[in-house]
Protein backbone atom coordinates (compact mmCIF):
# COMPACT_ATOMS: atom_id res chain seq x y z
CA UNK A 1 0.00 0.00 0.00
CA UNK A 2 1.45 3.36 -0.97
CA UNK A 3 0.57 6.53 0.94
CA UNK A 4 1.57 10.13 0.58
CA UNK A 5 2.83 11.28 3.92
CA UNK A 6 3.97 14.42 5.64
CA UNK A 7 6.14 13.81 8.69
CA UNK A 8 5.59 15.87 11.79
CA UNK A 9 8.62 15.56 13.99
CA UNK A 10 8.46 15.98 17.73
CA UNK A 11 11.18 18.26 19.10
CA UNK A 12 13.63 16.14 21.14
CA UNK A 13 12.08 13.17 19.36
CA UNK A 14 12.97 10.50 21.94
CA UNK A 15 12.89 7.96 19.12
CA UNK A 16 9.34 8.92 18.14
CA UNK A 17 8.19 9.78 14.64
CA UNK A 18 4.74 11.13 13.80
CA UNK A 19 3.12 10.82 10.38
CA UNK A 20 -0.11 11.97 8.79
CA UNK A 21 -1.15 9.98 5.72
CA UNK A 22 -3.29 10.74 2.67
CA UNK A 23 -6.27 8.53 1.79
CA UNK A 24 -7.19 8.29 5.45
CA UNK A 25 -10.36 7.97 7.50
CA UNK A 26 -11.98 9.85 10.36
CA UNK A 27 -11.42 10.76 13.11
CA UNK A 28 -8.47 13.03 12.32
CA UNK A 29 -5.48 11.19 13.73
CA UNK A 30 -1.73 10.79 13.70
CA UNK A 31 0.38 7.65 13.34
CA UNK A 32 3.11 7.52 15.97
CA UNK A 33 6.04 5.15 15.53
CA UNK A 34 8.53 4.06 18.14
CA UNK A 35 10.85 1.37 16.82
CA UNK A 36 8.61 -1.33 15.36
CA UNK A 37 5.59 -0.19 17.40
CA UNK A 38 2.82 2.03 16.05
CA UNK A 39 -0.15 3.73 17.64
CA UNK A 40 -3.00 5.76 16.11
CA UNK A 41 -3.98 8.78 18.19
CA UNK A 42 -6.93 11.13 17.75
CA UNK A 43 -5.57 14.63 17.26
CA UNK A 44 -8.23 16.53 19.23
CA UNK A 45 -8.57 14.19 22.21
CA UNK A 46 -5.21 12.45 22.37
CA UNK A 47 -7.01 9.11 22.73
CA UNK A 48 -5.41 5.97 21.33
CA UNK A 49 -7.74 4.00 19.11
CA UNK A 50 -5.35 1.41 17.69
CA UNK A 51 -1.90 0.04 18.37
CA UNK A 52 0.56 0.38 21.22
CA UNK A 53 3.75 2.16 22.20
CA UNK A 54 5.30 2.13 25.68
CA UNK A 55 3.46 4.36 28.15
CA UNK A 56 6.57 6.48 28.81
CA UNK A 57 6.71 7.33 25.09
CA UNK A 58 2.95 7.86 24.90
CA UNK A 59 3.26 10.52 27.59
CA UNK A 60 5.65 12.43 25.30
CA UNK A 61 3.05 12.28 22.52
CA UNK A 62 0.27 13.42 24.88
CA UNK A 63 2.38 16.35 26.05
CA UNK A 64 3.17 17.27 22.43
CA UNK A 65 -0.52 17.18 21.45
CA UNK A 66 -1.51 19.35 24.43
CA UNK A 67 0.40 22.24 22.86
CA UNK A 68 -2.16 24.05 20.72
CA UNK A 69 0.31 24.88 17.94
CA UNK A 70 1.26 21.22 17.56
CA UNK A 71 -2.35 20.07 17.60
CA UNK A 72 -3.28 22.67 14.96
CA UNK A 73 -0.31 21.69 12.80
CA UNK A 74 -1.27 18.01 12.95
CA UNK A 75 -4.92 18.70 12.19
CA UNK A 76 -4.16 21.05 9.30
CA UNK A 77 -1.75 18.49 7.88
CA UNK A 78 -4.45 15.82 8.15
CA UNK A 79 -7.03 17.90 6.27
CA UNK A 80 -4.52 19.12 3.70
CA UNK A 81 -3.75 15.50 2.81
CA UNK A 82 -7.41 14.43 3.16
CA UNK A 83 -9.47 17.37 1.87
CA UNK A 84 -12.60 15.24 1.32
CA UNK A 85 -12.78 14.72 5.10
CA UNK A 86 -12.64 18.42 6.01
CA UNK A 87 -15.82 19.58 7.78
CA UNK A 88 -17.97 21.86 5.62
Amino acid sequence: MCFTMAPLLIPHSNGLTIYVYAKEHLPPHIHVFYGDDEVLVEIRTGKVFAGFIPSKKMKVVEKWLKQESNRKLAEENFYELNPRLRPK
